[in-house]
């Protein structure tokens, strides 16, 4: 008679939930596979080809067989044309020693927290957050602390939010401009008044700026308007929005040597690097190109002219709200008038969460609920898709709940 497997699993799993924006689109695939028509607002990529520029330096690579092991963090290559672009963005000098590449920045976000956090100390994530951020913190031992911001400020923290939201405890404080999923961008006022605050603390701060090029007002960055907490900054970035390079995973992370080194050792027993072939597209990526800095151009552009028929769209929804998102391609349109209340053949959504099942049930559209981003009664919807796509998507929208 055989002996039943129970599989045990590590404690630190027991709160970890499963990324919803992955679940969503896992769930639109199995549909479509069925041959239904669904439109995906849940997936944050953007739908454009990666540069041609980017792609013939990668086939190069290929041929001349540059596909073998590389250091950790990265060659020597790639870190010096990262190490010249955080240097131009922050106008603060970064050496080689500061600079480690990542399999994407979700790699980086989470090696961060690995080399920062221990069981008691807390991370400070402003609500709503990107998904990953509190379950990355957890993953490491800290106790995410969300402070929610709201519509009024733009759903940007506030000095008064973040000094509550310190202790003792606090060990990495987590700025994200342009935010997923709100779009919202902070202003250099709006950064100096947070530094104010930081400064009476010896947390480290991790500036996620993954969005930077994307951004329909002029862009602060939190380096720039405070230089003297560089010794204690993290920058993180990659390629994946602004190079459409979704599926290529190159991030990196920039910061004090000490920290990079942790994280360094931490690759090398764990990824070791991305793959070599993406640096080699990456070193291509961040060398200054007019080429590929049309190519960003005219993508933002696109963005831009969608974010306002979105925007438009929306607001002929009744029960629907919208604040203007600034950057990133999102919008998290406030859909608590559609809460509580029959819709289309009788059916009452109770959450937020209800009414991004319903959608997709009745609907055909995907989207992401608001609790998944620590924000009940919102949705998320990413507009990188086509124009014809979007109107089709927000009739369907309009139509299953009026």
């Amino acid at each position: 008679m055989s002996v039943k497997t129970e599989y045990r699993l590590a404690r630190r799993l027991a709160q970890l939930e499963p990324s919803a924006t992955a679940a969503m689109n896992a769930r639109v695939q199995q549909l479509r596979a069925e041959g239904i028509k669904v439109i995906s607002f849940s997936v944050g990529e953007p739908d454009f080809n990666t540069p041609e520029p980017i792609k013939v330096a990668a086939i190069e690579a290929i041929n001349k067989n540059r596909t073998h092991y590389t250091p950790a963090g990265g060659t020597l290559e790639v870190r010096k044309v990262i190490a010249a672009r955080v240097s131009a963005d922050q106008e603060i000098p970064y050496a080689l020693g500061q600079i480690t590449t990542t399999a994407g920045a979700k790699e980086g976000l989470y090696l961060a927290f690995q080399a920062l956090c221990d069981e008691g100390d807390e991370a400070i994530i402003p609500a709503p957050y990107w998904v990953s951020y509190v379950e990355q913190a957890r993953l490491a031992g800290a106790t995410p602390i969300t402070p929610q911001t709201t519509e009024a400020t733009g759903f940007k923290v506030t000095p008064e939010q973040l000094r509550a939201a310190l202790s003792p405890r606090t060990r990495v404080v987590m700025l994200n401009s342009p935010s997923n999923p709100t779009g919202a961008v902070y202003s250099a006022d709006e950064l100096a008044a947070l530094a104010d605050v930081l400064r009476e603390s010896d947390a480290i701060i991790i500036a996620d700026e993954i969005y930077d090029a994307i951004s329909y007002v002029p862009y602060a960055r939190w380096l720039r308007v405070a230089p003297d907490m560089a010794d204690r900054t993290l920058i993180v970035n990659g390629a994946a929005k602004a190079y459409a390079m979704t599926g290529w995973r190159f991030g990196y992370v920039a910061g004090p040597q000490p920290i990079i080194t942790a994280i360094k050792d931490i690759q090398s027993h764990t990824s070791t690097h991305t793959a070599s072939i993406t640096q080699d597209a990456a070193v291509k990526a961040y060398t200054p190109s007019a080429e590929l800095d049309e190519a960003v151009q005219t993508m933002v552009a696109a963005f831009h002219k969608r974010r306002d028929l979105v925007l438009g769209l929306l607001a002929e929804i009744p029960g629907v709200s919208c604040n203007v998102p600034d950057g990133a391609f999102y919008v998290f349109p406030n859909v608590t008038g559609l809460l509580n209340k029959p819709l289309k053949n009788g059916v009452v959504c109770a959450t937020s969460d209800d009414l991004n099942n319903y959608l997709l049930d009745q609907a055909y559209i995907a989207c992401v609920s608001g609790e998944s981003f620590g924000a009940p009664g919102y949705i998320r919807l990413s507009y990188a898709t086509s124009e014809d796509e979007i109107v089709e998507g927000m009739r369907r929208f309009r139509e299953s709940v009026s």
